[in-house]
């Protein structure tokens, strides 16, 4: 018998929030009105020939990086990764993105505190479980509390070169946080 996967979804709204202004969100509506000519012309027909006389609506967006839920690939950090050109996230293997996951609670750090090897191992024993390689370990800071205010994008404890190392040593792939930042 296969067991049982359960898929959490982590996702929120991708919507404008304070913040940095390279992170904004820009989204620009073209309406069914102003397509109808431009699909007369590809499709070689007439305007009774398109339902209702009207083409199609598009809607084009522009976003940074951090608006929303998303994943930061290697090449985010620096173009070079373990000797080699670092990795775009579609250059990255989909089955690292599906895996069994753990949280590793750390609302108890304060805003700009550095979370070490040493906190991360306490909770994992704490809570009994063993880290093994392609888990997804997901770091809760309590700054989800924050979105949609300017504070979110500054006011959270984060994981150092030490602590990240250590994970990546664990065979971790895939590390994520509900905070602006590692």
């Amino acid at each position: 018998m296969t067991p049982r996967r359960r898929i959490i979804d982590l996702g929120i709204t991708v919507e404008p929030a304070p913040g940095p202004e390279h992170q904004r969100l820009e989204i620009k509506y073209e309406r069914h009105e102003d397509t109808a000519e431009y699909m007369m012309m590809r499709f070689e027909c007439a305007r009774a020939d398109l339902p209702g006389g009207l083409g199609w609506a598009n809607e084009y967006v522009t976003l940074g990086t951090h608006v929303g839920t998303h994943m930061d690939a290697p090449w985010h950090y620096h173009p070079v990764s373990e000797g080699k050109k670092a990795k775009t996230i579609d250059e990255l293997p989909v089955e690292w993105f599906y895996g069994d996951g753990v949280v590793i609670d750390m609302r108890h750090k304060k805003p700009g505190e550095l979370i070490s090897t040493g906190d991360l191992k306490k909770s994992l024993g704490e809570t009994g479980y063993e880290l093994k390689p392609f888990d997804i370990v997901l770091v809760m800071t309590g700054a989800d509390r924050l979105w949609g205010k300017q504070e979110y994008w500054s006011e959270f404890p984060g994981l150092g070169k030490e602590s990240t190392l250590w994970l990546a040593s664990q065979g971790v792939k895939v590390m994520g946080t509900d905070s602006a930042g590692w």
